[in-house]
């Protein structure tokens, strides 16, 4: 199965063509479950499942505004919660080949070191308190790979002196350790028209696929992982977000 992440980016810029830019970007990926971040409201994640074909919504929108995050599937919801009164998380449960998948989507501060640990320690103590045979963690942790969060994440240091409970794995250097290559960037500040005249910001990471130590059960076999959304359309010389989005192919 594919499972995407993509910061669509809440903007005007480019609107309204943008939009229709950011559903063939979905359409070419054509991923069985897709997590989005700053989605403008709910009309707009259900115009967006509408217009792709997928059958199955669910969004909440960020305390106070009407932007939010949203799962979109072409595989039933078990159940789809929001943990916006912690964290900027929504999960939704769903059943493959008889086992029970979690899809946790996060959207991280981006201004805000310690309320993104605060967060992400939140969303991991919640995961591990249910019942799941496989937890893919995806979105947008606005960090880098040297962060605390994610060293957090990878069993490499504490947050608050908690230590995560299990392992998880970054899909994209899963990837990349087996085909010899490197992860790509997803926010490019220098092919990225949004980005144009910006010298300083150094590119990063922070858009990221994670997968929890599958313990009793198998691994997962990983076939592919790679960005999407690079295009720069001819309408608005911009690309149909200011992140690219990260999808991956993988059989449970």
């Amino acid at each position: 199965m594919k499972i995407a992440t993509y910061n669509i980016w809440n903007s005007q810029d480019g609107m309204p063509f943008r939009e229709n830019h950011i559903l063939i970007e979905l359409k070419n990926i054509d991923a069985d479950i897709i997590c989005l971040q700053e989605v403008r409201d709910k009309s707009m994640a259900e115009y967006i499942a509408k217009a792709i074909n997928y059958n199955y919504c669910f969004f909440e929108n960020y305390c106070g505004e009407s932007e939010g995050l949203a799962i979109i599937s072409k595989i039933p919801f078990i159940n789809a919660i929001s943990m916006f009164d912690k964290s900027n998380t929504i999960i939704s449960t769903h059943k493959v080949n008889g086992r029970t998948l979690c899809i946790a989507n996060l959207h991280l501060p981006w201004n805000s070191a310690l309320n993104r640990e605060k967060q992400i320690l939140e969303t991991v103590s919640f995961i591990d308190n249910e019942q799941y045979d496989y937890v893919i963690l995806a979105g947008d942790f606005n960090c880098s790979e040297t962060s605390d969060v994610n060293r957090f994440l990878l069993g490499e240091c504490l947050l608050d002196g908690k230590e995560s409970k299990h392992i998880w794995y970054d899909l994209a250097l899963s990837y990349a350790e087996r085909t010899q290559s490197k992860p790509d960037y997803t926010l490019d500040f220098i092919e990225n028209p949004r980005f144009i005249n910006n010298t300083i910001e150094v590119n990063s990471r922070v858009d990221r696929i994670m997968l929890r130590n599958t313990y009793p059960c198998d691994f997962p076999t990983l076939i592919n992982c790679r960005i999407f959304g690079q295009k720069i359309y001819d309408e608005t010389k911009l690309a149909a977000s200011d992140h690219y989005g990260v999808l991956v192919e993988i059989d449970f």
